[in-house]
């Protein structure tokens, strides 16, 4: 599996607000989380990148170890700039699209790549283009965000 999520816990105070979760997802495979909301879909995500800390359980991404904490506490979490380096091989689409207003369609895919993973401008460009065209946008890469529509914006936001 790319991702497996054994036994995740996470407490906020006193409440728990997921019990044990398990999941692995293979490469290639498309996994949807469904619940009402406040089920804690959106807190499963965020522990897959650290943004919450699991109260207990692991995380495994592409056979690295990014969390492991039993339930009484014990266990190890990564150094930050190793959860830095595992987390830019993660993403999250959230309900905002968040997109830079100021910035095209292209440049809000281009962004990540050449601001945090340092590749080079043309590089960043190439893929940007591509993972647009997957996206059925090719026609809006010079399109500002107020420009598209909802599901436009999301698909960009996808593509990035």
């Amino acid at each position: 599996p790319v991702l497996r999520l054994d036994g995740i816990c996470l407490k906020f105070g006193d409440k728990r607000v997921l019990n044990g979760i398990d999941l692995s997802v293979v490469e290639g495979e498309v996994v949807v989380l469904i619940g009402a909301s406040g089920s804690g879909k959106t807190s499963l995500l965020r522990c897959i990148n650290l943004l919450n800390v699991p109260t207990s359980g692991s995380i495994v991404i592409d056979d690295e170890t990014l969390f492991d904490r039993r339930a009484d506490g014990k266990g190890a979490q990564i150094p930050a700039h190793e959860v830095n380096r595992i987390r830019s091989k993660t993403g999250m689409v959230f309900q905002q699209f968040n997109l830079f207003p100021h910035m095209t369609a292209l440049e809000n895919v281009m962004e990540g790549p050449v601001i945090v993973k340092k590749e080079p401008k043309e590089q960043a460009r190439q893929t940007a283009l591509k993972l647009l065209d997957l996206m059925g946008l090719s026609q809006h890469i010079e399109k500002y965000p107020r420009q598209l529509s909802g599901g436009q914006q999301q698909r960009v936001a996808i593509a990035r």
